[in-house]
């Protein structure tokens, strides 16, 4: 995700941003009190996108949950957001892009955007009380990394999970298409 130069004329709330962000014809998000334009996925990007897409919808197949990509939003009093992924187990409200209770929030994290997934995004996305598990998914190695919601810090749970050797560490799904 890029972050443009601090202007004067940009929004400082959530209520300014989301009518700002109407006029704007690129995708922006909202973090840390400030707006963040969305930088397009790369390739790699996409792939592992697609992969985590299809192995949620394998797991939860078959039950209440949803699992949304591309568009679907994050909107707190502090942050808006559109992850990579969002599991939800509630009933869609088809008329706003907005979920309202989201059960897993999934961020394939590039080496721009690493402080804000890791660090910036959770810190709004764990005071979200129906939100379960955060996972970012990495490009550049095999690695998942995630946090309950009731962890406070995403990389103090990683560190204690490694330190502990109770640090589950998952391969990322394959980073090329199976033909």
């Amino acid at each position: 995700m890029a972050e443009a130069a601090r202007r004067e004329d940009w929004p400082r709330t959530i209520a300014e941003f989301e009518a700002w962000h109407a006029r704007q014809p690129e995708r922006w998000e909202f973090v840390a009190g400030q707006p963040r334009l969305m930088a397009p996925g790369s390739l790699t990007h996409t792939i592992i996108k697609g992969n985590v897409f299809t192995a949620l919808t394998g797991a939860l197949e078959g039950g209440p949950c949803h699992v949304l990509v591309d568009g679907a939003q994050i909107l707190t009093d502090d942050i808006s957001a559109i992850p990579d992924l969002i599991v939800t187990c509630s009933p869609l409200d088809l008329s706003t892009p907005a979920i309202a209770e989201p059960t897993i929030i999934v961020e394939v994290m590039s080496p721009w955007s690493e402080a804000d997934d890791t660090h910036r995004k959770w810190f709004s996305y764990r005071k979200i009380p129906s939100q379960k598990h955060y996972l970012v998914v990495a490009q550049d190695r095999r690695v998942v990394q995630g946090a309950l919601a009731r962890e406070r810090s995403l990389a103090r749970a990683l560190r204690e999970r490694r330190r502990n050797r109770a640090r589950r560490s998952v391969a990322a799904p394959r980073a090329r298409p199976r033909l």
